[in-house]
């Protein structure tokens, strides 16, 4: 299980159910690398701001804008999701490229031209296919759960003097 931590930033009420907006902070693995002072990465990383995520829930529990909760995801639907992602385009474009390698040339189109369009295409259809399927609302795989809901934190702390 991949944990993240992130603060409730506010609560809607929906009917009868509670929608808590959670932000998590984007973090870049730069901070932590050693040789970011002589890696361009690391300097374009510290330009950009750090960005924040909000995620919507639904959640039934009494909570308070301000309080952390533990936020996961499993290994195994983050690397499906990844796979998703990547290798389904790019076996797209390399099916669509030998498709159109042996078939243009008997339509009379020749030119390259013909084939990066067509390769194009299925990869622009691919992703839209893709993002279709991962945004679906059946597909709580791979989205985020609520793992643990932590105490609000007290400010003021009563201190006793002996």
């Amino acid at each position: 299980m991949i944990e993240e931590i992130g603060v409730i930033s506010a609560i809607q009420e929906s009917g009868s159910e509670q929608v808590v907006l959670i932000e998590t902070q984007i973090k870049s693995t730069c901070g932590s690398c050693e040789a970011q002072s002589n890696c361009g990465t690391g300097a374009i990383a510290k330009v950009f701001a750090r960005k924040r995520e909000t995620l919507k829930f639904k959640l039934n529990d009494s909570v308070k804008v301000g309080q952390k909760v533990s936020l996961g995801i499993p290994e195994e639907s983050l690397l499906k999701a990844s796979a998703i992602v990547y290798c389904l385009p790019l076996l797209a474009i390399i099916f669509s490229a030998l498709i159109a390698q042996m078939l243009f040339p008997f339509m009379g189109l020749v030119a390259e031209a013909w084939l990066i369009l067509f390769c194009a295409m299925n990869a622009y259809l691919t992703f839209i296919f893709v993002r279709r399927y991962l945004n679906r609302n059946d597909q709580g795989d791979f989205h985020p759960r609520i793992l643990k809901v932590f105490p609000v934190e007290n400010e003021n702390i009563p201190v006793k003097q002996v």
